[in-house]
């Protein structure tokens, strides 16, 4: 991953990117991180590259054109491809699902602003997306820039020692994350809890969860609107388990997978709720058709629960028709499919990551429609 910055103040992104995970990432070649001061691009003899506002008022803004060349410089440094991010309080506040998003870039190039502002004719024409880390002003974008730069290199691999430290963090499934505890036991009379000694991995998990969901409550209410139980249904063959409990994995932490292969299971009435987030994976085109789905899911129904459908059968063609079939026989059974996917290679991390991310972006973007209606 490649990061250049376009600041008036290039040494405090050097100091502060130089240490710590972020500066031994790039010593180590897992991110590259270049600076560029827009000064250098002045046609002022002083290097000045502000000027008064039109229209009156306090402040000075940045001009366009120092801006514009600095752009320039920066794409033959960065790549043409690379996104340009304004860091700007009139933005979109930064969340982890967006963090994910630009990790699966090649290269960002970050425009830091100062003073009144930038030039917004040169934003209109190089910035490719507006992000704000959260409702409050500072005095430059640089701050910004240094919280965006050590979000996304945790999800760079080779960046963090154990991936699951970047994986499964707080807010990966909008819920904070559990406390921690380390040695010794007993710590000014307050006893680490005995399931955490137990050793039992699934009565810890489901500690874990329902500490999870405790403090999530005390801290950030908020956040559990947009928290789903994650159910992840398998009907195919022993691949498409598999390629079941991969995604589930990337998905959730707290997910759970069902395996719609097993006679007992399929016999079984199933109601999903309306905050289950269920993820149906099929790795066969006949199993889509229209008289075997009504079958699977002749025990199932819901509770406008939202669902979407992955399909690894590899079928080539217009799936259009099909596919609102398919919806249209969940939406009988109070399962409202939202989309479907459609997958040639299933044992791709990325292509299942990737679809996990546009999961979570559809229904990020639903729970805040809902907020608003």
């Amino acid at each position: 991953m490649k990061f250049c910055v376009l600041t008036l103040f290039p040494d405090m992104i050097r100091q502060a990117a130089g240490t710590s995970i972020l500066g031994r990432a790039a010593s180590n070649g897992y991110i590259e991180v270049n600076t560029i001061n827009i000064r250098d691009f002045s046609a002022n003899k002083h290097n000045r590259v502000d000027d008064y506002p039109y229209g009156g008022g306090a402040g000075m803004v940045i001009e366009a054109e120092p801006v514009f060349r600095a752009v320039e410089a920066a794409k033959r440094k960065t790549g043409e491809n690379a996104k340009v991010i304004y860091m700007t309080p009139q933005a979109k506040v930064l969340d982890q699902t967006k963090v994910e998003e630009l990790a699966m870039e090649d290269g960002l190039i970050l425009l830091c602003g100062h003073y009144e502002g930038i030039d917004d004719r040169v934003l209109q024409e190089v910035v490719d997306d507006y992000i704000s880390i959260g409702d409050y002003v500072l005095t430059g974008g640089e701050l910004g820039a240094l919280v965006l730069m050590d979000a996304v290199s945790r999800f760079v691999p080779g960046v963090l020692s154990n991936d699951e430290s970047s994986q499964f963090e707080s807010l990966q499934d909008n819920l904070l994350e559990y406390p921690h505890y380390t040695r010794p036991e007993i710590w000014h009379d307050k006893k680490v809890d005995s399931v955490l000694l137990s050793g039992d991995h699934k009565k810890i998990n489901a500690w874990r969860y329902e500490q999870s969901v405790i403090r999530t409550k005390e801290r950030r209410p908020d956040l559990l609107k947009n928290s789903y139980n994650v159910k992840v249904v398998s009907f195919g063959s022993e691949s498409c388990l598999e390629t079941a409990q991969k995604y589930c994995g990337i998905i959730s932490r707290y997910g759970t997978v069902m395996d719609y292969n097993r006679n007992k299971l399929i016999k079984q009435k199933k109601i999903f709720a309306k905050k289950d987030l269920v993820v149906f994976v099929c790795d066969s085109a006949e199993k889509l058709k229209e008289e075997n789905l009504s079958e699977i899911t002749f025990k199932m129904s819901g509770n406008n629960t939202p669902a979407f459908l992955i399909d690894i059968s590899s079928e080539d063609g217009e799936n259009t028709g099909r596919n609102e079939k398919i919806m249209g026989l969940f939406k009988e059974k109070g399962i409202e499919l939202i989309r479907i996917y459609e997958i040639n290679d299933p044992a791709d991390e990325k292509i299942l990551g990737e679809t996990a991310l546009d999961v979570r972006s559809v229904m990020n973007e639903r729970a805040k429609r809902c907020r608003y209606e």
